[in-house]
């Protein structure tokens, strides 16, 4: 169980390292179900396959019995016994791995990681051991294992004892029927098995998931840790957006020089714009609010920038434009206006 003091879920990053580590939710109940289903299906289905080559085995040996044994012949039986050992497991062996594989990937997906083979001083103490053997997952697994055995027990016991009534009659069948009842009788038998744990590997699989995310359960304090880790410090961060507001302001207050005109409201918002032949539009340099208003009118005076008093323009330019961006179309007009002044003011002060 995990510590009572971590009652937050896992984050990603902790169920990732927890991956690297090779400690996945994975059930090896789900996997024993898919290779008995696989066989059982295989044998069901590629069964005449089988008994074919057999069969064929079977009077190859009983042709062959007085044969001489030579270095030749024994060499040509091994590679014929070989060859036909191969064809008759090859369906069920590579059906088996397959399946194994696809299995596997649905519950874990790829993953490589040599960690899991790296010896451990606490595989080897006494005292860690007896930790494990008696912990509460250990119990359950055994508790698992104990009701498993119990129900195929009984299953089988229940399904082989209701077909007793045709064991006799199925002793004077001939060899073909009675071998045929046999097999049906089996089938009937792997089948329930086959039900039954499938049931235990579902529940099996959750448990696992279970236990798998709260043994990895976090206290609060860690996960501010890992975002410190992984985000940085958050004061560190404030501190450097602080730093890179007060560039952007020290570059806006820089630029206001070069700018054609202020637009103020006029007191509380001010606005600086700069236009010449080679842009396509006049463009915000500077602009700001109270405190930063009275800096921008303030580097305006003292470099002779013009300052228009305009409330509805300066407060329409403060809200639509941020800092470097061309002024919206449907401004045109009215900043073309106060343009169109400010040149007529500065011509009747040159002449």
């Amino acid at each position: 169980m995990a510590d009572p003091g971590k009652t937050e879920k896992p984050t990603p990053r902790r169920i990732q390292e927890a991956r690297e580590r090779g400690q996945v939710a994975r059930s090896v109940e789900l996997n024993t179900v898919a290779v008995l289903l696989v066989s059982l299906l295989t044998f069901r289905y590629a069964g005449g396959y089988v008994m074919d080559n057999m069969a064929e085995v079977t009077a190859f040996s009983f042709q062959n019995l007085g044969v001489s044994l030579g270095m030749e012949t024994v060499h040509s039986l091994w590679i014929y016994y070989l060859i036909h050992i191969f064809l008759c497991l090859a369906p069920i062996l590579g059906m088996i791995v397959l399946v194994s594989l696809l299995i596997n990937y649905l519950q874990i997906g790829v993953m490589f990681t040599v960690k899991p083979l790296i010896p451990k001083f606490s595989n080897i103490n006494p005292i860690s051991g007896f930790q494990k053997i008696a912990s509460s997952r250990t119990l359950v697994e055994t508790l698992k294992t104990v009701l498993k055995v119990f129900l195929i027990g009984w299953v089988s016991y229940a399904t082989v004892k209701a077909a007793i009534p045709q064991l006799v009659p199925a002793m004077d069948m001939a060899n073909g029927e009675s071998l045929q009842f046999i097999g049906s009788l089996t089938m009937k038998v792997m089948t329930r098995v086959l039900g039954i744990l499938l049931v235990v590997a579902v529940l099996d699989y959750t448990y696992q998931k279970w236990f798998f995310l709260d043994s990895l359960k976090m206290t609060r304090q860690e996960i501010k840790d890992e975002m410190k880790q992984s985000e940085g410090d958050p004061m560190v961060k404030a501190r450097i957006r602080q730093i890179q507001r007060e560039m952007a302001r020290r570059r806006m207050f820089d630029a206001v020089p070069k700018a054609n005109v202020v637009i103020t409201n006029p007191s509380h918002v001010a606005v600086a714009l700069q236009y010449d032949d080679k842009m396509r539009a006049p463009t915000v340099v500077a602009k700001g609010e109270r405190v930063v208003a009275e800096r921008i009118k303030e580097q305006a005076r003292l470099h002779h920038v013009p300052i228009v008093e305009n409330p509805p323009l300066a407060r329409t330019l403060f809200k639509a434009c941020p800092v470097g961006a061309e002024i919206p179309g449907d401004l045109f007009e009215a900043v073309a206006e106060v343009l169109a002044f400010v040149y007529r003011m500065n011509h009747k002060g040159a002449a």
